[in-house]
């Protein structure tokens, strides 16, 4: 009793428990597409699957190709029965708040049925009128377009200097010349001449031709959270239980078309190009009028500072106009619906568009003080990669989600990871990309997607699938053990940073849009991508911080700014090309530094305010901290602070090291000598270059853990040092889930994309039995570098030929047919009344092949369609409903599809078990013949509408394929990628099978006999004398094979499993082993403890 009490009471032993086995809230809680007809006996039959396969919870999604109408009571039922089965599981459900995506419309419902609440534009086009110009007057002719009212033709003053059009204020609204000439009071003068619109947006922006949501507007929200929230209130029994939340999914102040651009795109079907003249800001009805009321002045004759700057410096019409609309969004959609959530006890999740800092600005106004208002702070990574030095592109996202959780102190950062990557997307990139989003901050994961179907066009919708179709999915829940594992540490760690990265925000808004052309890639947004790149590779922890904390922070003297309560204070505070800063921002960082901190400006020191250029208010402090001409690189001593000037200017970098390295990666050299603490691990570089390992430091108690991560494409081998007086030092096995001390001076290798979670403890509780490995993955370099490892031998090469199988059947695409249209010769004609269509096609099968066909099948014909079988030739058909026509074809008893072989009409369609339940298949056995077999599908129309084969057919059953279309008996030996030996569409498990004498190995007490792989494509799973070995996602494909072998002969079934790509993308992908297999002879360092090597 005295154990287990001590057992329950230490955290150290309970965290280690739970990473054996994360909890269900640190599991992927995927999108769970309902797409198709939703039968409760499939939804529990895959609720089950999920539950079996480590799945933590779903988000309940309503996707394209469901057929039962949107929060209808039949889908409300399914919700709740959905709900029902997850709780007795165990699992988290969280609702979704739209069908499909983005949020805000009820997939059109919303918008079609109140206009009112349609998005708006304001919309602006210019003419100028130059004096230098041989013009007398000006034509007004902007053309009026349908659902655009003009609120004012605008003739403003304009002077050219340096390049740049600046406008005076005060114009002259020349409204009523819409149509006529214009001719200047003051023709000697240049004028620009705009035309604002309010524009609603267009029909088709979102899906179901729908128009989006005015989110400016409280009451278009409210009306949103009426249709949308409150149907879910049927579910609220289930509500802080089972039930967690609601997932709102892309809403914006703009939306697509504004956060990619800044156009009115209006395509149409007789000019795809169409796109309204002009350029395009957030609007909503009743807008100047709201405007006034809450800033004080007429927002219409200012417009054009939105595009241009003013003359006289003002800069508060643009910084106000941002603050206005981002206030409005922010309150009336987040803040209403987490409210409402927090009254009906569940909590608001979810993303919006996020990256860059440009399209932050355009569709979100200010992200910062967005995500503040999610319960969980949100983002999501779709496509596949973390991106490059050269661009950065998919830090800033995640940074901003990270930067918001740690200041305002929300547990979790979610994730809609791994979408839009391609039915190619390996369990390798997952790891890859799934390490890079948890090390800067995710730590749950909500993969998209799980599909109920893959049935016709659903395959396409931002594939990959993560759930049954694909073949990794028997393999998967080691990879949902593994995501646990990466959530809980991240959940449970808490970052300790000392910098902190000023937003440029309110710089970008002010350089988005210069003289009347927009910069969709301000310097300032450039800069702050880079710089977030830079720091991660030097292993420099950092966070983003808006003005809007930087308000709320705490100034403590000699510690820094702090944030919501935390006792941890950020001492370093780094402005990258800033430009603009208020006015009372810039005093507390004279405070800031005077009590000990140290303010940096990379490139621009701040010389604007959020009102005024050239501010003299604002260079006052600024005077203050940087003085007048502060130099390049040194410090500047402020009361108990300092401030630092880095230049961006090639001039002062040339000659010395910064000819080695680019000029931010020189200022993190510098960044790094001011940290003040240092990590408490560091290493020697055996094999790979200085930032090909990037690391973060976590505190969990008294534990800090060091997360390692190869983030290049490249292998990394490292050589530890760790002061032995911070006591044990500890693996956290993210594969296997075991907790393992390691020595000090270990070497460490990385394959691309791997990380690795090291804990340091002052003092290990002796309580807890130790395990203790020596890894294997050293490189013979390593093991010259250290005599107390000796270099792997090579024991055997195994045979490069395996017997070989499938685990399924194989596959012929079916994707070029003959086709006749009304053809008058077919099998079936119909020419009074309706139609019928040919598609024509050939393959060829071997004598061989319809030999074993019929030796295997011929003593039994009882089996269905459908049913899985070796002795079957089956003919799959992809999103097809083979009915009988009313009247007509019942009358004359046909089918509305009907299949011949060889002239020979076929049975009907049965729902096929092979890939998707909603596949339709017929087997064609019995009909097949040696030499050339004709396949013809005829569709009929009797009155109807015509059907169609849209999706390529498949063609499966026990075969290799030669010549693209001859069928031949299937492979029996092999060696290498079965992608070249007759399966070149084949997608799922290659079994390879090998026997291999041992007799001749003898193995020492400190000796283990390992088995790798070169490469494997892509996730594999290894028997060894029937005995599983482990599984492997990804590389390095090793396994320890001691415990299972035996003296003579040892059968390895080697288990292996590609991507849908091979399927679904129609490309040959290599599959299966690629390269040489051995066994590998490994001795450990002989010691006093027991060692354990990973398996």
């Amino acid at each position: 009793m005295k154990a287990d009490a001590e057992e329950i009471c230490n955290p150290s032993i309970q965290l280690k428990q739970q990473f054996a086995n994360p909890d269900e809230t640190y599991r992927p809680q995927p999108f769970w597409f309902l797409n198709h007809e939703l039968e409760k006996t499939e939804l529990e039959s895959q609720i089950q699957s999920m539950f079996e396969a480590g799945v933590g919870g779903v988000v309940l999604h309503a996707r394209h190709g469901m057929q039962m109408p949107y929060l209808s009571p039949e889908f409300m039922e399914v919700l709740e029965f959905c709900t029902a089965e997850c709780k007795k599981r165990n699992m988290v459900v969280w609702l979704y708040d739209e069908e499909n995506w983005p949020s805000g419309t009820l997939g059109g419902r919303l918008t079609r049925e109140q206009p009112e609440y349609r998005m708006r534009y304001l919309r602006i086009e210019e003419k100028r009128y130059v004096r230098d110009a041989p013009q007398e007057s000006l034509k007004l002719d902007f053309a009026s377009h349908d659902h655009n009212e003009l609120i004012a033709i605008l003739a403003y003053h304009a002077v050219n200097r340096d390049g740049e059009w600046l406008l005076h204020d005060e114009p002259e609204n020349i409204t009523h010349y819409w149509g006529r000439e214009w001719t200047p009071n003051h023709a000697d003068d240049s004028y620009i001449v705009l035309a604002c619109w309010s524009c609603e947006i267009a029909e088709g922006i979102t899906f179901a031709q729908g128009y989006y949501l005015d989110t400016l507007n409280p009451k278009a929200v409210q009306s949103f959270i009426r249709m949308s929230y409150e149907p879910f209130l049927a579910l609220k029994p289930y509500y802080g239980s089972t039930i967690q939340g609601v997932f709102t999914d892309e809403p914006g102040l703009m939306i697509h078309d504004g956060f990619f651009g800044v156009e009115a795109i209006r395509t149409a079907v007789h000019d795809v190009e169409a796109t309204l003249p002009g350029l395009v800001f957030a609007w909503t009805e009743g807008m100047a009028e709201r405007y006034q009321l809450e800033n004080g002045y007429d927002l219409i004759p200012r417009l054009g500072a939105l595009l241009y700057r003013v003359a006289d410096g003002s800069r508060s019409t643009r910084q106000q106009y941002y603050d206005t609309i981002t206030r409005w969004y922010v309150d009336g959609y987040h803040a209403a619906i987490r409210t409402w959530c927090e009254q009906s006890g569940l909590l608001y999740i979810g993303h919006t568009l996020e990256e860059p800092v440009w399209g932050q600005a355009r569709s979100q106004g200010n992200q910062t003080r967005v995500l503040q208002q999610f319960h969980y702070a949100g983002v999501d990574y779709l496509t596949p990669g973390i991106g490059s030095k050269a661009n950065p592109h998919r830090i800033v996202s995640v940074k901003t989600a990270a930067s918001v959780a740690q200041l305002n102190r929300k547990e979790r950062v979610i994730c809609e990871a791994f979408g839009a990557s391609g039915h190619g997307y390996s369990m390798r990139q997952r790891r890859l990309d799934a390490n890079f989003m948890a090390f800067l901050g995710v730590n749950l994961f909500i993969p998209h997607a799980f599909y109920y179907s893959f049935a016709g066009y659903r395959k396409t919708d931002f594939p990959p699938t993560e759930f049954k179709h694909a073949p990794h999915w028997l393999h998967y829940r080691a990879f949902a053990d593994y995501i646990g594992r990466l959530s809980l540490l991240g959940t449970k760690g808490k970052r300790t940073p000392e910098v902190l990265l000023l937003s440029p925000i309110h710089t970008v808004y002010e350089t988005m849009f210069t003289s009347g052309e927009a910069d969709m890639h301000p310097a300032s947004d450039v800069l702050f991508s880079l710089l977030s790149d830079r720091l991660l590779r030097s292993s420099i922890d950092y966070d983003y911080v808006d003005e809007c904390q930087l308000h709320e922070a705490l100034l403590v003297e000699g510690e820094g700014l702090q944030f919501d309560g935390h006792g941890h204070g950020y001492s370093i505070l780094v402005m990258p090309e800033i430009e603009v800063l208020s006015r009372d921002v810039a005093a507390r960082l004279v405070s800031f530094v005077k009590q000990g901190g140290t303010l940096i400006a990379i490139g621009k020191i701040p010389q604007h305010s959020e009102s005024l250029r050239h501010d003299p208010v604002l260079l006052k402090d600024i005077q203050q901290l940087f003085g007048s001409d502060p130099p390049h690189g040194k410090l500047r001593a402020v009361g108990k602070g300092h401030s630092l000037f880095y230049s961006m200017d090639d001039a002062v970098h040339q000659g010395g090291q910064s000819q080695r390295l680019d000029q931010l990666e020189a200022f993190c050299i510098q960044l790094g000598e001011l940290i003040r603490e240092p990590p408490v691990i560091r290493w020697d570089w055996i094999e790979g270059q200085s930032d090909d390992l990037i690391s973060v430091e976590r505190r969990i108690g008294n534990l800090v853990y060091v997360w390692l991560m190869n983030w290049s494409q490249h292998s990394v081998t490292i050589k530890l040092i760790c002061d032995a007086k911070k006591g044990g030092l500890q693996e956290w096995e993210l594969e296997s889930g075991r907790v393992c001390s390691i020595d000090a001076g270990s070497f460490l290798s990385f394959v691309p994309g791997e990380l690795r979670v090291l804990s340091v403890s002052p003092q290990e509780s002796s309580s807890f039995p130790q395990e203790r490995t020596d890894h294997a993955e050293y490189t013979e370099q390593a093991c010259q570098g250290d005599k107390s490892f000796s270099a792997n031998l090579v024991e055997v090469i195994l045979d490069e030929q395996w017997g070989f199988r499938t685990a399924g059947p194989n596959v012929l695409l079916l994707d070029q047919w003959h086709v006749t249209l009304n053809d008058r010769h077919s099998r079936m004609n119909a020419t009074m009344p309706g139609q019928v269509n040919t598609y024509r096609t050939a393959f060829g099968m071997t004598p061989k092949l319809i030999e074993r066909l019929q030796s295997r099948c011929g003593s039994d014909r009882s089996g269905k369609a459908g049913e899985e079988s070796w002795g079957r030739m089956e003919l799959l058909l992809d999103d097809v409903d083979q009915n009988i026509p009313s009247h007509i074809g019942f009358l004359q008893r046909r089918r509305n599809l009907e299949i011949f072989v060889n002239g020979v009409r076929q049975e009907a369609l049965r729902r096929s078990s092979w890939q998707d339940g909603d596949y339709d298949s017929v087997d064609l056995t019995p009909h097949l013949l040696a030499g050339e077999n004709e396949l013809e599908i005829l569709t009929v129309s009797l009155l109807e509408p015509m059907p169609a084969i849209s999706f390529p057919a498949f063609l499966i059953g026990p075969f290799a394929i030669e010549n693209d279309t001859t069928l031949n008996t299937d492979v029996e030996q092999w060696g290498g990628c079965w992608n070249t030996a007759g399966y070149p569409y084949y997608s799922g498990t290659g079994v390879y099978s090998q026997q291999v004498d041992l007799s001749n190995v003898n193995l020492a007490a400190n000796e283990e006999l390992w088995l790798e792989a070169e490469d494997i494509r892509e996730t594999a799973s290894l028997y060894v004398n029937d005995i599983e070995a482990g599984i492997r996602l990804w590389p390095p494909y090793q396994w320890n094979i001691t415990p299972y072998i035996q003296e003579g002969l040892n059968e390895m079934n080697l288990h292996a499993a590609n991507t849908l790509e091979n399927l679904y993308g129609k490309s040959a992908l290599t599959s299966g082993i690629n390269g040489q297999v051995r066994l590998i002879r490994r001795t450990r360092r002989t010691s006093q403890t027991q060692h354990h090597n990973k398996s």
